[in-house]
């Protein structure tokens, strides 16, 4: 995957102070409807953690969906990121947030079998594996 970044050096984040991942990105049978479906991010074990904006951006959405419970979206230019499960948000929609800035805390809100954070990166509108974007992303702030 090639990032629209070039020039630009970016401060970035992880989502949580620490990442154990308990659901991958890609095709998984369900934990709830027992349905092959596509996964389109991934499951970090969480329990009242704090969740941390990835990199500068401006919140282009916070709600509710019976899916992804609270939801924060941010659009950070050349991708936008997603954070859902939340049981807290710190955050209000058109707000600017800076890398590393608390938005949330995570929660089993949605349909949920347990606490975690879903963790969601598009390009474009296009779903991208998250954990290998933010390998991409700071290996090419590490190299610049």
């Amino acid at each position: 995957m090639k990032l629209l970044l070039l020039g630009l050096l970016l401060q970035i984040s992880l989502p949580l102070k620490k990442l154990a991942l308990t659901s991958g990105y890609g095709y998984r049978l369900h934990p709830i409807t027992k349905i092959n479906t596509f996964h389109a991010g991934v499951d970090l074990k969480a329990h009242s953690d704090t969740v941390y904006a990835i990199t500068n951006g401006r919140v282009t959405k916070t709600n509710y969906n019976t899916l992804s419970g609270i939801y924060i979206k941010i659009d950070h230019g050349a991708f936008q990121s997603l954070y859902g499960h939340l049981s807290q948000i710190f955050v209000n929609s058109n707000a600017t947030v800076a890398a590393g800035q608390p938005i949330g805390i995570t929660g089993a809100t949605g349909t949920v079998t347990g606490e975690h954070l879903h963790f969601a990166i598009t390009i474009n509108g296009a779903a991208v594996n998250p954990i290998k974007f933010l390998v991409q992303l700071f290996q090419y702030n590490y190299h610049e």
